[in-house]
């Protein structure tokens, strides 16, 4: 008679195997989520950078001014509120991109979605997850009426008026329409016609609301209008002005000049009282060291 020499795992044997398979998920997994989460910090700073760049090809062609934050002709507009053509600065560069989808920012969780109807790439212009830094290179000054019908009048900087373009924020990664405490991707805050809406922009650590100079939502930190607005969500911008800090509290940022890194919200507040975690009203200190342009209080 003849036997079998052929041998079968044990049950101890698989569990060992188990165990160490399970092990190794452990660690690898962590690992895996990291080098994702690594990929797409990579592509929103290039994101960011494109979408700068193509702000710096449009002032080359216009007399060297930056955009303004929302041109309100009707001419050409994607969209209206109220009577007033709705252009954003992301819809004024246009012709200088090739993809809308660089107005995304692959950390932000999904806009909401706009209806079926509406073309996707209109609305990724008129929701970008990308903010303007409108006070420091499209500052709103309120006053009389003015040839538009509207109180309002944007203020586009030029590039070589700036004291130090390497040292201006551009851009600025924000939040997504998903993050904010209003029903639609199509509701907006906003001052009223002729001045700025809260979806393509982000504002400075000090929110300069002086006649002479700029108006803006709100100053950083808890006491601030985008506290709220953002339902307390800090990682989305709640206390940095919607300035979003998705990887390690940092903020995605793109300057005058074109370049663009990563930086922390202290960092980014150099020249200022500013403490996040507080509702006091922060100031600017030192005007030789801010970031968020050469007009402040």
């Amino acid at each position: 008679m003849k036997y079998s020499t052929t041998k079968a795992f044990t049950l101890i044997e698989l569990l060992v195997v188990i165990a160490i398979i399970a092990i190794l998920a452990a660690i690898l997994f962590p690992v895996f989520a990291q080098a994702k989460a690594a990929a797409k910090k990579t592509v929103s700073l290039s994101n960011t950078k494109q979408n700068s760049l193509a702000i710096i090809m449009y002032s080359g062609d216009y007399d060297d001014e930056f955009p303004v934050v929302i041109d309100w002709s009707q001419n050409g507009a994607p969209a209206y509120v109220g009577s007033m053509g709705y252009q954003p600065w992301s819809w004024i560069i246009l012709p200088y991109m090739k993809n809308t989808k660089i107005l995304l920012d692959p950390l932000a969780p999904a806009n909401l979605p706009w209806p079926a109807s509406w073309p996707a790439n209109t609305s990724d212009v008129l929701d970008p997850q990308y903010g303007y830094n409108y006070v420091g290179l499209s500052p709103a000054t309120y006053g009389p009426t003015n040839a538009n019908g509207t109180p309002w009048t944007l203020n586009p900087k030029t590039q070589t008026g700036l004291s130090k373009p390497a040292g201006t924020v551009m851009l600025s990664a924000k939040f997504s329409t998903a993050e904010d405490d209003l029903p639609g991707p199509t509701y907006l805050e906003w001052y009223g016609p002729g001045s700025f809406s809260s979806d393509v922009i982000t504002d400075p650590p000090v929110c300069p609301f002086d006649v002479n100079t700029a108006y803006c939502f709100g100053s950083w930190g808890t006491g601030s209008f985008w506290y709220s607005f953002l339902k307390d969500n800090v990682i989305a911008g709640a206390e940095t002005g919607a300035n979003s800090t998705r990887t390690a509290n940092q903020m995605i940022v793109a300057w005058a000049d074109g370049h663009a890194k990563t930086a922390s919200p202290g960092a980014m507040s150099v020249g200022t009282n500013v403490n996040i975690t507080s509702n006091a009203s922060p100031v600017v200190t030192d005007a030789t060291q801010y970031l968020w342009g050469d007009q402040v209080n």
